[in-house]
């Protein structure tokens, strides 16, 4: 049976996310392993960059470069995938756990009836077995999960739940040409981008996030700065972005994104389970919350018992004083 891995890349406003440059390094070490070959498959319309900048992380590119894929479709990606490891057979198929992710491949795996594992953190190989790190309840409780008598899995990750290794594998380049048929039911009328330059909330590696107790919209100008020093992004509870005081790409959470930064400092946060399973798996979690007794303290590794906006500016200050002497 085949041991070969493959890679979806995915793509944002013309660029290469983060999270698949993860998975390709993770890829590679365990095909080092199993002495087996990793794909990349890059989809879209005039893609050749971005194809010379996936070839140092694998052995081989797959890829299409036609103008229905321009833009990410259901349809059309799906159909484009499904061919693509029916021709290649693969052992395991990654992606990133974002909103693309989760869209895609569900349909993937129900179309090749495979079992699919989703929002995991981490994969190891045990006496020649591929065991998924995946955490349920919360992160209250961490699982390790495995497919068996199968010869495909579908397995998506969260964003920065690996380190990035480039390996110089010169990866060969192959193009495969297919009639992708659209749905003619389904039309893009038209797609309103914002103009934000922020870091994305699920790649970023400093997040400061702030619940109800920051009082109101005006108080999260003080993360914003402290997100400028550290260079990372603020987030929001589902409660702040209910209120209309962060837009809900910033939401952090169940029905918001899932993050996994090195560091995620939660202010004025409760807590709240829809919102700790979108957080859980932060390398380092600091709460700052004047109640003694709120549920983000069983979650964080460092808890600080003040107001908030006691802590705020006293952080700002020590990170710019320390900033400076760097």
């Amino acid at each position: 049976m085949s041991k070969d891995i493959l890679v979806f890349i995915e793509c944002k406003d013309g660029s290469i996310r983060k999270a698949s440059f993860e998975l390709l390094s993770k890829g590679k070490e365990l095909t080092e392993k199993l002495s087996s070959i990793l794909y990349a498959v890059v989809l879209g319309s005039d893609i050749k960059d971005l194809t010379e900048e996936v070839r140092p992380f694998t052995d081989k590119v797959l890829y299409m470069d036609v103008e229905v894929l321009k833009d990410y479709r259901w349809d059309t990606y799906t159909n484009a995938l499904e061919y693509l490891i029916k021709k290649y057979n693969p052992y395991l198929v990654f992606g990133a756990s974002t909103i693309t992710g989760k869209d895609l491949f569900p349909r993937l795996a129900a179309r090749l009836d495979a079992p699919a594992i989703s929002d995991a953190v981490g994969i190891e190989i045990q006496d020649g077995e591929i065991k998924v790190k995946k955490p349920i309840y919360g992160g209250k409780i961490i699982s390790w999960v495995t497919t068996q008598n199968t010869p495909l899995s579908i397995i998506t990750f969260r964003p920065n739940s690996f380190s990035i290794e480039k390996r110089q594998s010169a990866g060969e380049l192959v193009e495969e040409k297919i009639d992708l048929q659209v749905d003619a039911r389904i039309n893009i009328i038209k797609a309103d981008k914002g103009e934000s330059k922020k870091v994305d909330l699920q790649e970023a590696d400093f997040i400061i996030c702030g619940g109800r107790g920051m009082k109101g919209p005006e108080n999260f100008s003080l993360l914003e700065d402290i997100a400028e020093v550290l260079g990372g992004r603020v987030g929001a509870s589902r409660a702040v972005v209910d209120s209309k005081w962060r837009d809900y790409e910033d939401q952090v959470g169940k029905s918001g994104k899932t993050v996994s930064p090195k560091l995620y400092i939660g202010c004025g946060v409760s807590g709240a389970l829809h919102h700790t399973m979108g957080m859980d798996t932060s390398k380092v979690i600091v709460a700052i919350n004047k109640d003694p007794n709120a549920l983000i303290f069983q979650y964080a590794d460092y808890g600080i018992v003040d107001d908030l906006f006691n802590i705020l500016p006293a952080l700002k200050k020590g990170l710019e004083s320390s900033k400076q002497e760097a």
